[in-house]
């Protein structure tokens, strides 16, 4: 199994963007329970899959946009909350 730390980014990294993932391989490569995996989803913490031939898929492309996207929202938030605390602190 992968290491749950930098094993994560690294296993994503190293496959190409139109790479298929299975949920069982999401879990194996996450280090998780597939019923882990499909909690995430609903938690928004991973794309929504498709399916295909029956089973949640993704592909790496959309796995990685999602991230950015909630990385970007993080990134955005804080600087909002930056800014009301230093128009707040005297």
């Amino acid at each position: 199994m992968e290491d749950a730390g930098a094993g994560i980014v690294t296993a994503l990294g190293e496959l190409p963007p139109g790479a298929i993932l299975e949920e069982a391989g999401l879990a194996r490569m996450f280090n998780r329970h597939p019923v882990s995996i499909k909690r995430a989803v609903e938690r928004g913490e991973l794309p929504p899959p498709v399916r295909l031939f029956g089973k949640p898929t993704w592909t790496v492309a959309v796995i990685l946009a999602h991230l950015e996207r909630r990385l970007e929202g993080a990134h955005r938030e804080r600087e909002k909350d930056r800014a009301r605390i230093a128009r707040l602190s005297p």
